[in-house]
């Protein structure tokens, strides 16, 4: 439809020109200029058109002026959009590198981003990724100490500092510049969980406790999630509380714990040897005798084969057995069941036992030694020992607890990782391959604590 009107336009244009031609025609005349000794005579048709040539020169001399004055800006302006345009294909390229863990790369498109953009948040931010990949720290922290110039960029500038600060174990500027960082963003929950990390790391159980609590009360944490760390908190509060000889606090927080987080198999053990401890040996035994029909645990049963008192090995051995009883069909029970007739040289119980886990294709290492053992003790069979022993070093391992941020594996769970002393992150599984990517280093050497990550633990 618009190119139609164009035509109708321009047909309605060459018909009024044509139609003042005609009318010039029609209508002859001459003028006449004299002007100093000259004299021009010529027709209005022809004076007409030289005003039109007159007024299109003009024009056109107009037109090259204002290009001529406008030159150098039109220019900068093509050049500062071709930089622009070469920058975004430099940051596109740098990220890709990064994905792609080719760090040489990623270094030279950040600073070919960085001088194309004249450091753009985008470009600052591909220049500290790209130096964490190359292991330049300096070069990294850098790029985020800039970022802080810009206030749309402040709150990321801060975050990476974060990090980088948590890495080298400077907790004490980690805190500060998180705390910083929630002045800016009061509702950013990751800015929450960095702050309770940090004081949970730290051993600040009061602080740590209140920074959760209040995440809690604004919603910053999921409730279930922050239960279980307020109760890994409580934990750590009643070791400290017992290791200066208040036993009466540490009581009270470990049965706080345990309310919070009854399937926390720590707070649940802590809470069973205080309260032994306190002459409350039989609720001791019912609590864990609990724990045990809804997840049988080794750490329950070492609790409570040690709140048991002076015993004689059948009365221990019994005991124990009385426990494996209340779960009978679970893996852990069958094992403590077939460990406890090993001891009072109940063969037959002992082989039914292991074999229900051998025929299942339940069977551990632990099962296979056991089995072992049994052939060794009850026919002193040597050979179907060795052949037991064997299918022990090919079997699968034993569940034991492992840091999920670095890996180590503690002989016993804490609220905190012995090796990079992250929060909460101690789980109960088999060897396997860690959910980090990337975990973050061992503690350094001077001692300092890096800061806690947060998460959930067996």
């Amino acid at each position: 439809m618009r190119a139609v009107l164009k035509i109708a336009l321009g047909f309605l244009i060459v018909l009024a020109i044509a139609a003042v031609a005609a009318w010039l025609a029609d209508r002859p005349g001459a003028i006449a200029v004299e002007w100093l000794g000259y004299r021009i005579e010529t027709s209005i048709a022809v004076l007409i058109v030289a005003f039109i040539l007159l007024i299109a020169i003009f024009a056109a001399l107009g037109r090259l002026i204002l290009i001529a004055s406008r030159g150098p800006r039109l220019l900068a302006a093509r050049r500062l959009a071709k930089r622009r345009r070469q920058g975004e294909l430099a940051i596109v390229r740098g990220l890709v590198a990064i994905a792609a863990g080719d760090a040489r790369d990623a270094r030279k498109q950040a600073v070919a981003a960085e001088g194309a953009t004249n450091a753009s948040p985008l470009a600052l931010l591909l220049a500290a990724q790209a130096a964490q990949l190359n292991g330049d720290p300096d070069a990294a922290e850098r790029a985020y100490r800039l970022m802080l110039d810009d206030d749309e960029t402040r709150f990321l500038g801060l975050r990476g500092l974060i990090v980088l600060a948590r890495r080298r174990g400077d907790n004490d500027t980690s805190l500060a510049l998180a705390r910083e960082a929630q002045a800016l963003r009061p509702g950013a929950p990751w800015v929450a969980s960095e702050i309770f990390g940090l004081q949970a790391a730290l051993g600040e159980w009061h602080a740590a406790e209140e920074t959760l609590v209040g995440a809690l009360r604004h919603k910053l944490i999921d409730n279930d999630e922050g239960k279980r760390h307020r109760a890994v908190v409580l934990v750590g509060r009643s070791d400290a509380a017992a290791a200066r000889g208040d036993t009466r606090e540490a009581l009270t927080l470990a049965e706080t714990a345990h309310g919070l987080a009854p399937d926390l198999v720590p707070a649940t053990t802590r809470l069973a040897r205080l309260l032994a401890a306190s002459d409350k040996r039989r609720k001791a035994e019912r609590m864990l005798e609990n724990a045990w029909a809804s997840y049988p645990h080794p750490d329950i049963a070492e609790a409570y084969a040690d709140i048991g008192g002076e015993l004689s090995g059948d009365e221990r051995a019994h005991r124990m057995a009385s426990l494996a009883a209340i779960n009978p069909s679970a893996r852990e029970s069958r094992l403590l069941a077939a460990e406890q007739a090993l001891n009072l040289r109940q063969w037959a119980e002992a082989r039914e036992a292991l074999m229900v886990l051998v025929n299942a294709r339940e069977a551990t290492r632990r099962t296979f030694d056991l089995l072992a053992e049994l052939e060794r003790r009850e026919k002193g069979d040597q050979r179907r020992a060795t052949e037991w022993q064997e299918k022990s070093a090919s079997g699968e391992a034993e569940a034991r607890w492992f840091c999920r941020a670095c890996g180590h594996a503690p002989a016993s769970w804490t609220p905190h990782c012995p090796s990079c002393h992250s929060f909460d992150t101690l789980d109960w599984r088999v060897p396997g391959a860690i959910t980090e990517i990337l975990p973050p280093p061992a503690a350094p050497a001077d001692g300092t604590l890096p800061s806690a990550s947060i998460g959930k633990s067996g």
